[in-house]
């Protein structure tokens, strides 16, 4: 998670990173995998077990309070036809969400066998959240494959907490040795992401991209677009594949994706939220879906803060703890309820037919 339009580089942050850095170098012990480079086709394993790594980068948010949700009844409603074809199932779920949920949400959904693709507003901009770590992984990777800057044990230990339980002690440090912004635009142009820009502010949890360009980056990465090599793609998802049912600061990850399909066996998943831009939550989701990969899905969705009693609540993520914030809790029902009305028989397999 991060927070909107303010810094988290805070003394703590700064001196933390400090520490961690000292730790491993007096030889505290790593624990991560590290995939061969090799010159074959791209063989990712159907599981990635989670890796047990210490707790070099602990989050630093303090508590809040909580309220009560303002909708009780379950999403989705009978508004969205499970036996209609997808394209009208996004329609319906759309509207839905907006008249039902405060929640303007966006999707994109590229089966890579046959490159059929249906949206539903996915070209409207969103702020990436924790989505902009996807860019930092792939500047590094990149910079790796040049030969500019080989990836150490700890940077790998870096990538890891990022990509799996969305660290963001471990993107600030890297988002800072990187460049910053210059990252963006960087893998904008090589990944053909013409709506993703970099950050207002120089805050990478302000960048903004589309579900239509995230699923485009994915597709880029699947295909080596950016010359990665197999065995770098086969780490950046083995990553993705072993993301945690929580976020380090213990944050329900699972929202979107992970509990909208529950039948699919295989799924590698990057997620995205913060608290808040214009009053709004701000959840993203996005996955490769199978053993092939075949099926990448990106999922984001604005929404209006939401409490049922008189609670005057602000969960900004930037000062607060959220992991139990009622309106966050329902911000993650409408994403993971959206995700199951487009899916109803909790697999991707059979989107392009009809629901019965």
């Amino acid at each position: 998670m991060r927070p909107s339009r303010k810094s988290r580089e805070n003394f703590m942050s700064r001196l933390i990173r400090c520490l961690t850095v000292m730790i491993f170098l007096l030889g505290a012990p790593l624990a991560c995998t590290i995939p061969t480079e090799t010159n074959s086709v791209v063989d990712i394993p159907a599981t990635s077990p989670a890796v047990a790594t210490p707790d070099l980068l602990p989050a630093d948010d303090p508590p809040a309070g909580d309220g009560a949700t303002v909708s009780p009844e379950p999403f989705p409603s009978a508004r969205v036809p499970v036996s209609a074809p997808l394209t009208e199932r996004i329609s319906a779920a759309v509207a839905t969400a907006a008249a039902e949920r405060g929640a303007d949400m966006s999707i994109a959904v590229l089966d890579r066998a046959t490159g059929g693709y249906l949206e539903g507003a996915a070209a409207e901009p969103v702020e990436t959240a924790s989505l902009a770590k996807l860019f930092i992984a792939a500047q590094m990777y990149h910079l790796d494959a040049l030969g500019e800057r080989p990836l150490s044990d700890f940077d790998r230990l870096l990538l890891q907490r990022m990509l799996e339980s969305s660290d963001d002690d471990a993107a600030n440090t890297l988002w800072d040795d990187l460049g910053g912004s210059d990252i963006v635009v960087d893998v904008a142009g090589r990944y053909g992401l013409a709506a993703t820009t970099p950050p207002w502010d120089g805050l990478w949890w302000n960048t903004e991209t589309t579900a239509a360009d995230l699923v485009t980056f994915y597709a880029g990465l699947l295909d080596d677009r950016d010359g990665l090599g197999p065995g770098r793609i086969a780490e950046f998802v083995g990553y993705l594949r072993s993301s945690t049912p929580e976020g380090i600061d213990g944050y329900d990850q699972r929202f979107g994706i992970p509990d909208g399909l529950p039948g699919e066996s295989v799924v590698g998943v990057k997620q995205g939220w913060m608290c808040c831009v214009g009053d709004r939550w701000i959840h993203v989701s996005t996955g490769l879906i199978g053993a092939d990969n075949r099926y990448i899905v990106a999922v984001a969705s604005r929404e209006d803060i939401r409490y049922e009693d008189d609670e005057e609540s602000y969960p900004d993520t930037a000062i607060t703890d959220v992991t139990e914030d009622s309106s966050a809790r329902h911000a993650r029902d409408t994403m993971t309820g959206f995700v199951k009305s487009l899916f109803p028989t909790g697999v991707v397999d059979d989107w392009a037919q009809p629901q019965g």
